[in-house]
């Protein structure tokens, strides 16, 4: 051995070993720097050390062979046993070690990886918290359950293919929901994570500290034809230290496998224990279509547009062909189905407001509605998801016999699941109890959603909480989310009876707020006055609220009756009710489609949440002592 040692030094094996993994590493690191800039393939730098690699026994036998002299590059002669070593002998040896340090470092990157990553080769590095957070003290153990949570920003994808933004935000959805479908583990919605997007953002401290969560996941997403690149990196918001990353080269065909890679890494390195069905459960979570994920995606883009403006029927009706397209590609996306819903039930609503209705294309669009949450359900992956849907069909159905069992289940989730006709639908709900731990648990979940404040500040108005509903109104200010904390402030302000202070929160252009104001304090001869020149033959919701506000009960029932004779009448009634924020706005003996319903369901009348507004003395329909059945 010693004499093999002393020919490797005598022909400069080590020296030239040294020098080309110096100018190895050196070309591999300016490959990776400026394969973005120059628009290299994704896989260039994979290509550059694989070639790296190759090269080096050909680099071994060069340097054994041949010697560089004056007379040019020529064949190493044999030792004769008299020949000396070249070149100092400390200088080999300090060579020799930097060698084989470089060479163990490659092979502890290499092997020192979780299972899975030892297997697909990728780049990974990992921090367990067991060898990095250090002695912990009473309190921050007891505090160790809450640390299990983890926001997912939404990818950056490196090409300026809109194609490809899509799908980097669908890849982080579907590693968002691997993620939500671990136990014990908290994961916030998209709503909120993906307020968080671009590279010019706050530090992640900051980030997890608006969120709510103890981790922060962030990554990229770069294409190049077939071949795709994600990066990930999971960061622990209190040290802004990097937990765990890894460098996934694969094919597009092969993409899939990536979500449930990261949530198993995700889980072991917050030493969370997955048995076989959890593991089951997260890995059959999302769909597996790349492209179902594009188009869901501009399908999704278009829906929250919709729901944003006023009149955001043009944008439901652009995005139900992409959702079809989603669904058409991925049978199983249970999302898609749920969304593409939506656009036939606004369908049957505006339909119903025509004088006259169109009966016929009404029932087309609730046939379609129905198919669509039929597909919804049979595809949900929860208890919860399917009382969602079964909700949704619920709500514009003439049979609300399983209403409140539905809700029921829907509001005890514990995890991250919520709709718009569900929260339309929960101000009949009763057991305020439930509502307001649901209402809570979507904050937590979606913390920056104005959406899910102000459903946590009207289950605390309908409470008589106004003090907590202001509360919320101040967080709502903070976010920059003006309108809807000027909405729930002044409605705090009106419930307390702060008169003075509500007067001067108004503003020249709140006309709606002044209605409300004047009809809470002021005497019934000045209401109606105020009032009335609002009061329109339409029959809508609105005037059905400025009846109720202005305590004309004869006309709000009136006006109740005729929406009750239309087809779909829920919505309507129901938007009053949330509206007008004062018990019943009209009388259930007025109203004998929606009284049906309410006792098939099973819930008490009047609706919670009467602010104090004055209405015209008379025999109101008693709370009804129906029968309630518990899920």
């Amino acid at each position: 051995m010693g004499k093999f040692l002393h020919e490797l030094q005598r022909r400069n094996v080590f020296r030239m070993v040294a020098a080309y993994l110096g100018g190895a590493w050196l070309t591999f690191e300016v490959v990776s720097g400026i394969e973005q800039a120059a628009g290299l393939p994704a896989w260039a730098d994979s290509i550059t050390l694989i070639l790296i690699i190759s090269a080096f026994p050909i680099v071994l036998f060069v340097a054994w062979a041949f010697e560089l002299t004056p007379d040019g590059i020529v064949r190493t002669q044999r030792a004769d046993g008299e020949t000396e070593a070249k070149g100092p002998r400390w200088l080999d040896l300090v060579v020799l070690g930097v060698i084989v340090l470089f060479a163990g470092l490659i092979a502890w990157q290499q092997f020192g990886r979780l299972p899975e990553s030892a297997l697909t080769g990728d780049d990974v590095s990992v921090v367990t918290p067991s060898s990095t957070d250090g002695a912990r003290t009473d309190n921050e153990a007891e505090e160790a359950p809450e640390a299990l949570s983890v926001a997912v920003l939404p990818f950056l994808a490196f090409t300026d293919d809109q194609n490809d933004s899509y799908f980097a935000d669908g890849l982080t959805e579907e590693i968002l929901n691997s993620l939500a479908a671990v136990p014990e583990l908290l994961v916030t919605s998209r709503t909120s994570a993906f307020q968080f997007r671009g590279t010019d953002l706050p530090s992640i401290p900051e980030i997890a500290r608006s969120l709510g969560v103890a981790h922060v996941m962030e990554g990229s997403v770069r294409r190049a034809g077939d071949q795709v690149r994600i990066t990930v990196q999971l960061i622990r918001a209190s040290d802004d230290r990097h937990l765990w990353s890894q460098t996934y080269d694969r094919s597009m065909e092969d993409v899939f496998q990536i979500q449930e890679d990261i949530a198993e890494n995700v889980a072991a390195v917050l030493n969370i224990v997955l048995n076989d069905d959890q593991r089951q459960s997260m890995r059959a979570s999302g769909t597996r279509n790349f492209d179902a994920y594009i188009a869901y995606q501009q399908g999704r883009e278009l829906w929250n547009r919709s729901h944003e403006e006023d009149d955001g029927d043009q944008a439901l009706a652009a995005a139900d062909p992409y959702f079809e397209t989603a669904t058409n590609l991925a049978p199983d996306f249970s999302e898609a189905w749920l969304m593409r819903s939506d656009w036939y039930a606004h369908q049957m609503v505006d339909l119903a407001m025509e004088n006259p209705p169109d009966l016929e294309a009404i029932e087309v669009a609730r046939s379609e509605q129905t198919r669509l949450l039929e597909q919804a359900w049979q595809t949900a992956d929860t208890a919860s998801r399917r009382s969602i849907v079964e909700t949704n069909e619920i709500l514009f159905s003439d049979n609300w016999a399983k209403a409140r069992a539905e809700m029921n289940i829907a509001l005890a989730a514990d995890e991250c699941a919520n709709d718009n006709w569900l929260q339309l639908f929960v101000v009949l709900y009763d057991d305020l109890d439930r509502r307001m731990d649901y209402a809570r648990q979507q904050v937590v979940c979606d913390p920056l959603n104005p959406i899910m404040l102000t459903l946590l500040a009207d289950t605390h108005i309908a409470r008589g909480e106004y003090e907590a509903a202001q509360q919320v109104a101040v967080q709502l200010n903070e976010m920059g989310h003006l309108f809807e904390a000027e909405v729930v402030g002044f409605e705090a302000l009106l419930g307390l009876g702060l008169e003075e202070e509500a007067r001067e929160m108004l503003e020249p252009d709140w006309e709606w707020e002044s209605l409300r104001l004047s009809a809470r304090f002021d005497s019934p001869e000045v209401v109606r006055a105020t009032l009335q020149p609002f009061l329109s033959d339409e029959g809508s919701w609105f005037d059905l609220v400025i009846a109720a506000l202005m305590g004309d009960r004869e006309t709000a029932n009136a006006i109740a009756a005729e929406i009750d004779a239309r087809p779909i009448p829920v919505i309507t009634l129901l938007e009053a009710i949330m509206a007008c924020r004062c018990g019943a706005p009209f009388d259930l003996e007025a109203t004998p489609n929606f009284a049906m319903l309410m006792a098939q369901s099973g819930m008490t009348w009047p609706p919670a949440g009467d602010s104090g507004f004055p209405r015209v003395p008379s025999d109101p329909v008693q709370e009804q002592p129906t029968e309630i059945v518990e899920d």
